[in-house]
C-alpha cells in the first residue's frame, strides 16, 4: 500500500489569531491571506501539510479545503501562550507527529507566512540528501538554531526534538533557537548538516513586522560564504549572518 505521503511534503506551521504577547500582525485576515498565499505557492512544488492552532474556522474558506495537494490539520490553542511562540510551535508540531495515523517518514517544515523563493532547490537538495537526518542552519557564534526552516526525517525528530518545547520559556529568553541549539549538540557527528542552498525567503518578522532583508546580490555573497563554510565546516555557519 502506498505511503499517504510519498513524496516529501512541506510542513507549514500556522496561527491565523495570535495567541502570544508582542505580536506585532494580528489582524487576521491580513494572516489569513498571506498563508493562503503560501500555501498556494508551495503546491507548486511539493505536497502541503499545514498545521494551525487557533482555533479559527478554516473550512470557511475554499482556499483552505483539503486536497491531494493540500492537507490541514488544526489543534486547540496553547494553554500556555505566555511561553511564547516557539513553544507553541513545537507543541504543535509535537501534536501533529502524535496523531498522525501514518506520519511522512521526512518532511520540510517552514515557518507559515515565510515565502521560501526557491523552494525547489532547497526541496532538490532535501530529496537527495540519503545520509544526514537533519538539515538546518546553526550560527555558532550566537548559539542558535535557525527554526524557520528545516528538513527532518520522523525518526530524528522523536528522538531529539519531541518534547523539547517544554524547555522554552521566551519571557526567561529560553527562546527555542537557543534551547535547540543547546540539545543539537549533544547529537553524534555525521547526523545533521547546515543547507548548502542558501534559503532565499521573502517574509515579515512576527515579532516586529519588517521584512527579512532580501536582494539578489545579498543573496549571492550569502551563498558564496555559505559554500566556503561546507568546506570548513558542515554542521554550523561560522560567520554572523
Amino acid at each position: 500500500m502506498k505511503h499517504p505521503f510519498a513524496e516529501l511534503p512541506v510542513v507549514l506551521t500556522g496561527t491565523i489569531i495570535p495567541n502570544v504577547p508582542g505580536a506585532a500582525s494580528v489582524n487576521p485576515k491580513i494572516r489569513l491571506a498571506e498563508y493562503q498565499q503560501v500555501l498556494q505557492f508551495c503546491q507548486q512544488f511539493a505536497p502541503v501539510i499545514f498545521l494551525e492552532n487557533s482555533g479559527y474556522p478554516l473550512k470557511q474558506h475554499a482556499a483552505f479545503a483539503e486536497t491531494p495537494r493540500l492537507q490541514i490539520r488544526q489543534f486547540p490553542p496553547s494553554t500556555n501562550p505566555e511561553r511564547g511562540k516557539g513553544y507553541q510551535e513545537f507543541e504543535m508540531l509535537d501534536a501533529w507527529l502524535a496523531s498522525e495515523p501514518q506520519p511522512p517518514p521526512h518532511w520540510l517544515k517552514i515557518t507559515g507566512r515565510y515565502q521560501l523563493k526557491n523552494l525547489r532547490s532547497i526541496l532538490n537538495e532535501c530529496r537527495r540528501e540519503r545520509k544526514y537526518a537533519l538539515l538546518i542552519d546553526q550560527l555558532a557564534k550566537q548559539r542558535l538554531a535557525r527554526t524557520h526552516l528545516f528538513c527532518v526525517t520522523t525518526a530524528f525528530y522523536q528522538q531529539w526534538i519531541r518534547q523539547l518545547y517544554r524547555q522554552c520559556d521566551d519571557r526567561q529568553n529560553e527562546w527555542i533557537e537557543y534551547v535547540l541549539f543547546r540539545q543539537l549538540e549533544q547529537v553524534a557527528p555525521g547526523q545533521m548538516r547546515i543547507f548548502k542552498n542558501q534559503p532565499d525567503f521573502y517574509a515579515r518578522l512576527g515579532s516586529t513586522g519588517n521584512h527579512l532583508p532580501s536582494g539578489s546580490l545579498q543573496w549571492f555573497v550569502k551563498q558564496c560564504l555559505r559554500r566556503v563554510n561546507h568546506l570548513v565546516d558542515e554542521r554550523r555557519l561560522l560567520y554572523v549572518r
